[in-house]
C-alpha cells in the first residue's frame, strides 16, 4: 500500500498521502462510533443540567485515547496501513503512542493553529509518526488539515499556549515566521496522511453548511518512549508490532 515513491517523499518532505484500504463499512462504523461517544457525553452533560457543560461538549468534539472509548477503534489502530507505516518508518517493533477522534462540525469547528505534534510533549526519541485518517471526506470547506512540506527539517520549534484552543484541546502554537509553503491536504474518506511528528500542520474552520469532518489520528513510536519532563514511559504504550509482526 505504501510505494517506494511515497517512502522517498516521506524522507524528503516529511509526509505523503496513501490509500488506507479500509472497507467502506468499517469507515461507516467508525463514523457511527464517533457519533455515539459524542452523544453519550452530551447526554451526560444534559443530565447534569449545566448549560455551560452542554456547550463545552458541543464545542469539543475531540476525544483522546479513543481506543479506550470504542472497541472498534481499539481494533482500527491495528489496520494494515498503520502496520506497514510502522515497519517502514518506525521499525520492526512499534507501539501506539496516542490516538484521537477529531470531529469538526459545520459552522462550529474552529481553526486549530500551526503546531508540531512533538511540540506538546518532548520525548526521547523525539520523532514519531502521525497517521491522519479521513473517516469522511476532508476538504477546504469542512476544515481539512494544512501542512508545510519539508518543515520537519526545521527541527523542534518553540510552542506557546494558544488561548483559543488551550482550554478545550491543550492547544499550542508553533513560533515560526514563514508559512508561504503551506498547502491544504484534501482527502477522500479512507485516505491517510502519514507525516512526521515534526511536521508543521494546522486545520481550518468548517465553513460548510452540513458537512461534518471526521478524522481519526493514531500515532506510533518505538517501544519504551520516554517523556523528557518525567523520565518515564509516555503515551498509550499499546504494542502494535514485535519483530515486524502484528501483536494480538
Amino acid at each position: 500500500m505504501i510505494s517506494e515513491e511515497q517512502a522517498t517523499q516521506f524522507g524528503e518532505l516529511g509526509y505523503f498521502v496513501a490509500e488506507g484500504g479500509f472497507a467502506p463499512a468499517l469507515l461507516q462504523v467508525m463514523s457511527e462510533e464517533m457519533d455515539r461517544v459524542y452523544r453519550e457525553h452530551l447526554d451526560q452533560a444534559r443530565t447534569g443540567g449545566d448549560a455551560a457543560a452542554v456547550e463545552a461538549v458541543r464545542n469539543r468534539r475531540s476525544y483522546s485515547q479513543f481506543h479506550l472509548l470504542s472497541p472498534v477503534a481499539a481494533q482500527f489502530v491495528q489496520e494494515p496501513i498503520y502496520q506497514e507505516a510502522c515497519r517502514r518508518f518506525v521499525g520492526p517493533d512499534a507501539d501506539l503512542y496516542y490516538n484521537q477522534a477529531a470531529t469538526k462540525p459545520p459552522e462550529r469547528g474552529r481553526i486549530f493553529s500551526w503546531h508540531q505534534d512533538s511540540g506538546y510533549v518532548h520525548t526521547e526519541p523525539l520523532e514519531y509518526i502521525t497517521c491522519w485518517t479521513a473517516i469522511t471526506d476532508s476538504n477546504l470547506d469542512n476544515g481539512c488539515i494544512w501542512i508545510i512540506p519539508g518543515s520537519p527539517k526545521w527541527g523542534l520549534l518553540e510552542h506557546i499556549p494558544e488561548p483559543e484552543t488551550a482550554e478545550r484541546y491543550g492547544g499550542k502554537t508553533a513560533q515560526f515566521a514563514d508559512e508561504s509553503g503551506a498547502i491544504p491536504v484534501e482527502m477522500r474518506a479512507g485516505q491517510v496522511a502519514i507525516f512526521s511528528s515534526l511536521m508543521l500542520h494546522k486545520s481550518g474552520p468548517n465553513i460548510s453548511a452540513d458537512s461534518i469532518r471526521r478524522g481519526f489520528v493514531p500515532q506510533y513510536h518505538v517501544p519504551h518512549l520516554i517523556a523528557k519532563h518525567t523520565g518515564q514511559a509516555w503515551g498509550d504504550q499499546v504494542p502494535v508490532l514485535r519483530g515486524g509482526k502484528r501483536v494480538g
